[in-house]
């Protein structure tokens, strides 16, 4: 099973993250939906000279508080010249020698993660490494016009679990020429690859990108938020039956994003990764009503019983599950119980909290363990 060789998790600390951009520095491509000035909102503009500095400042007093790790983001770090990737991270590699910090990553491309590329990361400390694969279909990345092909992500991410890195790979769904056929593909090598992580970021059109003229133009519909909640849900839920975490579903909310600044189309949902996993409680619960029903067996009552950890992903966003499931089964009487609560101790008899941390589904006189 996978796990991070190097976390906040594994060191029962909260993460503190110190986060460096560095925007189109050292990539050979502009891709059709990069404007990556725009995106890469917030954190520090890494120069040579201020890489100690920051961590200083973002440390503070709270050395021992933290998880600390610095973060080289923009998307194509070892693609910078040698000179420039030393000079930012000796004062890192400083500073995770000296004990100031816990851990180094930097996020890439796979073109640019050859022998030489990673054993300079592994010389500065680096010990994960985020990759920009957006998709492992050719013609999509073609269409992109990534400059890489899925057989260069399979040989960059194989290189980095060779040299013990953790791997994590990024996916952008919804580019042009997406569909089921490409976005099933794309899950099945991902998870042949078994990286550590995943980040799965639905397509946003932002200004000043090609994709925009193509929207403008009509040669490009981006998803909606539904398509996007769906897509999304699939590899997420296809990830992690095949024990792959993945972090992070959606752009994280800035300012910008919010206003529409910036953004000409594109499904961006603040509360995009709350809307996934709701989508997902939905799609298990419906298997097993399909599964129940198809046997011929009596449905006349569902009792949901769940965690109250789960309570908001369980019922759904404004109670969307329970809303969908009671109109799709309109022949059933639903009862929906937290565990530990009165109302669940007063229909079961018992302590509900002998179920644990599971979901619980009842249909008549069958029980059903809803994972």
């Amino acid at each position: 099973m996978n796990q991070h060789k190097n976390n906040s998790i594994a060191n029962d600390k909260p993460h503190g993250l110190i986060p460096f951009y560095i925007p189109h520095a050292g990539c050979p491509q502009q891709c059709v939906f990069c404007n990556q000035h725009r995106i890469a909102a917030g954190g520090a503009r890494a120069s040579e000279v201020d890489v100690k500095a920051t961590i200083d400042e973002y440390i503070g007093n709270e050395r021992h508080e933290k998880y600390w790790e610095v973060a080289f983001y923009g998307g194509s770090f070892s693609a910078l010249p040698e000179d420039l990737q030393r000079s930012l991270l000796e004062p890192a590699y400083e500073a995770l020698q000296n004990g100031e910090i816990d851990a180094i990553r930097c996020s890439t491309r796979p073109d640019a993660l050859g022998e030489t590329e990673i054993a300079l990361l592994k010389a500065y400390g680096v010990n994960t490494v985020e990759i920009g694969v957006q998709s492992m279909d050719d013609t999509i990345l073609t269409r992109a016009k990534r400059g890489h092909s899925s057989a260069e992500v399979v040989g960059a991410v194989q290189r980095l679990q060779e040299h013990g890195f953790t791997v994590g790979i990024q996916l952008l769904p919804g580019l042009p020429g997406e569909n089921w056929h490409t976005l099933v593909n794309t899950a099945v090598a991902v998870a042949e690859l078994m990286p550590d992580f995943v980040r799965i970021y639905p397509v946003l059109v932002i200004e000043d990108t090609e994709l925009a003229d193509d929207v403008r133009a009509g040669r490009y519909t981006p998803l909606t938020v539904a398509e996007a909640v769906t897509y999304s849900a699939f590899l997420k839920e296809y990830f992690e039956e095949h024990h792959i975490t993945v972090i992070r579903t959606g752009l994280q909310s800035t300012p910008e994003l919010d206003a529409g600044i910036g953004l000409v189309g594109g499904p961006y949902e603040p509360a995009m990764g709350e809307l996934v996993t709701n989508y997902q409680w939905l799609q298990r619960f419906l298997k097993v009503l399909r599964d129940h029903r198809a046997a011929s067996l009596p449905m006349h009552s569902v009792t949901v019983l769940y965690p109250r950890q789960l309570t908001s992903k369980v019922r759904g966003e404004k109670q969307r599950n329970m809303k969908y499931l009671a109109e799709c089964y309109t022949d059933c009487t639903w009862q929906w119980y937290e565990q530990g609560s009165k109302k669940a101790k007063a229909m079961f008899g018992i302590k509900t909290n002998k179920f644990s941390d599971n979901v619980l589904l009842f249909i008549d006189n069958f029980r059903y363990n809803v994972i």
